[in-house]
């Protein structure tokens, strides 16, 4: 158990894991990632004594709130999403008395003096919690009105562009007055607990780390499957699609961590340097490879749960004759020594049969089995589980206790991270909000990989659309269209699903 000492300082509780004091400015502050996340977010290291006396926190939105307003709406937030055990309300008075409202209308330039960054005393943490169009006049706005210092920093969200010009452009706007070390580029999957033991399993074991390579492993595969639909989300949706919503994202960053090189520390640029290898390194897929090695689909009506729901072209704000895909798998390979011939299976998709995501490292089949040839002998497995049950299978052949001779059956070692870790109640948003404070960059999306993953990513459009990829459909509460199947049954491979749950 970590150590942790508390203190009295003028009055104020503190204790050994309190951060330097700051200012967070949160534009945005009014919005659902705001109030669902970022708030709780520093609501909860607040109650865990980790922010200094000094700390104020900014909230900026274009309604019309009273401070005591604003603060009854975040309150009610708290209590709605506040990822801790319960809302304790001498935590909330003391984090109140942080929280101030600005409206501001970011558009008019006449509005900027209603924020007074401080300069000096503390650091200065703005948090982009906007639509993306807003991005560059913000960034530009910090910079002309000369909020910015050294000790500045800016967290912006996904998705970062919708195609390779557009990260481009919003990262030139950014670097405009922020260096690159002082932006940080967020993805909430790598703050997932599980996300992050990827780098402490291959890179604190041998075991792993001498077979982590094309001499062992056979294939691994890689996805992110959810049971909602559009819910809110269907017009941002239809123009963006799985492909850039999801894969170019988070599971290109998943994939780096996976295939990366052994990074020469955890901190710093080390683990940036290495993803960013990983992306310049993956195949590109031509017209001879795609129409195998690509599935795109749409789902169509079905049932969640024996709940029944909607199909795509049914749901709010999604165009009749839509050709937006909520599904995509891939086929990639990635042209190093380490990798060369083994494949990755990327899928990700809407209103799939459950929520869950995993990755799945299927080992090489032994040489030669010198048991009875009643005993079939399956792969060893390794299989990462990110959500929603965070933890770590081991999949062995043992021998089953018989006076019967060697007869193998296959047992998992299974770890449960949530059963010994004591910090695994933080989530995403709580683990990378606290790297932000602390300036710790690894996790965080740099310049080149942000645009060399939409090289990628735009190059596959431009294939798919030139070769007319099809777009096939699939029921919703599935595993996705037969054509996903048909992608690993023609290697002699299988999709690991989800299990089910009523």
């Amino acid at each position: 158990m970590t150590a942790l000492s508390i203190y009295i300082f003028n009055g104020f509780i503190m204790s050994s894991k309190t951060v330097p004091a700051f200012n967070i400015y949160v534009f945005g502050g009014t919005g659902d990632l705001a109030q669902r996340k970022i708030l709780p977010a520093l609501y909860r290291h607040d109650k865990d004594l980790i922010i200094d006396k000094l700390t104020s926190i900014i909230s900026i939105g274009s309604k019309d709130y009273s401070q005591d307003s604003y603060k009854e709406f975040v309150k009610s937030s708290l209590i709605n999403h506040s990822n801790c055990l319960d809302f304790q309300e001498d935590a909330w008075d003391r984090f109140s008395k942080r929280i101030s409202y600005v409206q501001l209308d970011v558009n008019d330039k006449q509005n900027w003096y209603k924020i007074h960054p401080g300069k000096d005393e503390v650091n200065n943490i703005f948090y982009l919690a906007t639509p993306p169009n807003l991005f560059e006049k913000i960034a530009n706005s910090l910079k002309d009105n000369n909020f910015v210092t050294e000790n500045s920093k800016i967290v912006i969200e996904k998705p970062i562009g919708t195609n390779f010009k557009s990260a481009k452009d919003i990262n030139k706007s950014l670097s405009q007055g922020f260096t690159e070390n002082q932006i940080y580029r967020i993805d909430h999957y790598l703050g997932k607990e599980a996300v992050q033991n990827l780098l402490a399993l291959r890179f604190g074991n041998i075991i792993f780390e001498k077979s982590w390579s094309n001499a062992a492993i056979d294939n691994i595969q890689i996805t992110v499957a959810e049971s909602l639909g559009m819910e809110t989300r269907g017009e941002y949706y239809d123009q963006t699609g799985a492909l850039k919503d999801m894969m170019q994202n988070h599971l290109l960053q998943i994939l780096c961590l996976v295939a990366m090189e052994p990074p020469t520390n955890i901190q710093g640029e080390s683990v940036r340097d290495e993803k960013l290898k990983v992306l310049c390194s993956l195949a590109p897929v031509d017209r001879n490879t795609i129409k195998n090695d690509v599935v795109r689909a749409q789902y169509v009506s079905g049932a969640i749960k024996e709940d029944p729901v909607k199909g795509f072209h049914q749901e709010e704000g999604i165009a009749v004759e839509s050709l937006t895909e909520t599904f995509v798998a891939l086929k990639i390979f990635i042209n190093n020594w380490r990798w060369a011939g083994v494949p990755f299976y990327l899928r990700t998709g809407k209103r799939m049969a459950n929520k869950f995501s995993e990755v799945v490292v299927t080992f090489k089949s032994i040489p030669h089995n010198i048991f009875s040839k009643q005993n079939s002998l399956t792969n060893n497995q390794l299989v990462i589980r990110l959500q929603p049950d965070e933890g770590i299978d081991l999949k062995l052949m043992t021998k089953k206790p018989s006076a019967e001779g060697f007869n193998l059956i296959e047992l998992p070692l299974d770890l449960k991270l949530q059963e010994y870790n004591q910090d695994s109640s933080y989530n995403a948003y709580e683990r990378l909000l606290l790297d932000v404070l602390k300036g710790n960059t690894s996790l965080f999306m740099r310049k080149d990989e942000v645009e060399a993953s939409w090289l990628w990513i735009d190059h596959l459009i431009q294939e798919w659309q030139e070769e007319n990829i099809p777009l096939h459909e699939y029921i919703a509460g599935s595993w996705g269209p037969s054509a996903s199947d048909f992608l690993l049954e023609r290697d002699s491979r299988k999709w690991k699903n989800g299990k089910l749950k009523k």
